[in-house]
């Protein structure tokens, strides 16, 4: 019994002092001291800017990969015209994609199936007081076929407006077995992600809530590797991987936070394969970041 108790608290001890959270999955939140920046940034090193991007993409705000290897898409934010781009992995412009009956609002991510159909969310809310909202699903190389998946939360009280209640604010979306996940970023205290289901299909639907989990930063983006097995979040600054074992809850297993140095407001990210992501940020700079 003794020997049990000092093995729990070695393990706790220990827990905290690498990760610097202990993970609680009944509530999906971490207590005691969150993962400061650059705790684990000697584990993988630093972002390397790679590239820059033209000035048709003022500001970069989702990014995806292409129907080529070593081809890239992204959009600009809100009140841009409604197109893609389409760039090599130095930032270079190949071709500027027209995005056909559709409005971009606040454009804020983009993410594609394994079926090669791409999905834009227009899904940004900074004053709170969106409550329809639209993905625009079409296929890559024919940008003009769009169809709309319209969404509401499911948990979204009318009414809500006020800051105490700024947690329907999403610029991240990943696609993973045939279900859209849309993360919100809390814009009132600025530490809470939830994170929402929503079918891959043309229709209006409900986002059904699945979790919550103290981040402690605004997520600006999200992808899933190509295995399928992690799942990232990014925040200004800095990397958040989940392993991606226990979905739909994948906040279940708990975080580990990669610090990515000084490279500005951080917007986009994708993974080029399972241990490489690609990042954007709003000055138009185009980063690497090795596990």
């Amino acid at each position: 019994m003794r020997l049990n108790l000092k093995l729990t608290v070695f393990f706790l001890f220990f827990s905290f002092m690498l990760f610097g959270y202990v993970y609680s999955p009944e509530t999906g939140r971490n207590s005691g001291n969150s993962i400061k920046p650059g705790a684990l940034a000697t584990a993988a090193g630093k972002a390397v800017k790679i590239g820059s991007l033209p000035s048709e993409i003022n500001e970069s705000s989702g990014l995806e990969t292409g129907n080529k290897p070593g081809t890239y898409l992204t959009h600009n934010d809100a009140g841009n015209a409604a197109e893609l781009f389409r760039i090599d992995s130095k930032g270079k412009l190949l071709a500027t994609l027209p995005v056909s009956g559709a409005e971009n609002i606040d454009w804020e991510d983009i993410t594609k199936d394994n079926q090669g159909n791409i999905y834009i969310g227009d899904t940004g809310n900074n004053n709170n007081k969106r409550t329809h909202l639209k993905i625009y699903k079409l296929r890559q190389g024919n940008p003009a076929q769009v169809s709309i998946i319209a969404f509401e939360y499911a948990d979204r009280k009318a009414g809500t407006a006020d800051k105490s209640n700024y947690e329907f604010d999403c610029e991240a979306l990943f696609w993973h077995r045939s279900k859209l996940y849309l993360v919100t970023k809390d814009r009132g205290a600025g530490i809470t992600a939830k994170l929402y289901e929503l079918p891959d299909q043309s229709g209006t639907h409900e986002a059904r809530y699945i979790s919550r989990y103290d981040v402690n930063a605004p997520v600006t983006a999200a992808d899933i590797s190509p295995d399928g097995k992690t799942l990232l979040l990014l925040s200004k600054g800095a990397l958040h991987f989940f392993p991606a074992n226990n979905s739909p809850n994948f906040f279940k297993s708990g975080m580990k936070t990669y610090d990515l140095g000084k490279v500005g407001q951080t917007e986009g990210a994708v993974f080029t394969d399972n241990k490489t992501v690609m990042i954007t940020n709003e000055n138009g700079d185009l980063y690497q970041y090795k596990l």
